[in-house]
């Protein structure tokens, strides 16, 4: 799963977004508009599971995370490709565990 990727998730509350993250090392980092993402992933075969802090660094930026306040942590599980160009998660945030995220993936590097 290491390289750059970029991604588009959108929530069960009908909102969407996209950023650009960087697997290396099972380390996260990546980024949107408003918000940057630091983790760390596993991957067994062609499954993976993150654990991302979501951190806002400009405030009143929309996104699918700012109506749920500062310092979010996602957990995303998913499958990558049979060619690893591509990968899909799920997952959910600790501030609103009711709240569904799907993720798309797109290999870029």
């Amino acid at each position: 799963m290491q390289g750059l990727w970029t991604v588009e998730f959108g929530s069960t509350l009908g909102q969407f977004g996209s950023g650009v993250v960087v697997l290396q090392d099972g380390r996260v980092m990546g980024g949107d508009s408003g918000y940057f993402y630091t983790g760390t992933y596993t991957e067994t075969g062609h499954a993976f599971r993150a654990t991302i802090a979501v951190t806002p660094f400009v405030d009143g930026v929309q996104s699918v995370f700012s109506t749920l306040g500062k310092n979010l942590q996602l957990t995303l599980v998913g499958t990558l490709s049979t060619d690893g160009a591509s990968a899909t998660a799920q997952g959910e945030l600790s501030a609103a565990p009711q709240m569904r995220i799907g993720v798309r993936f797109i290999k870029r590097a």
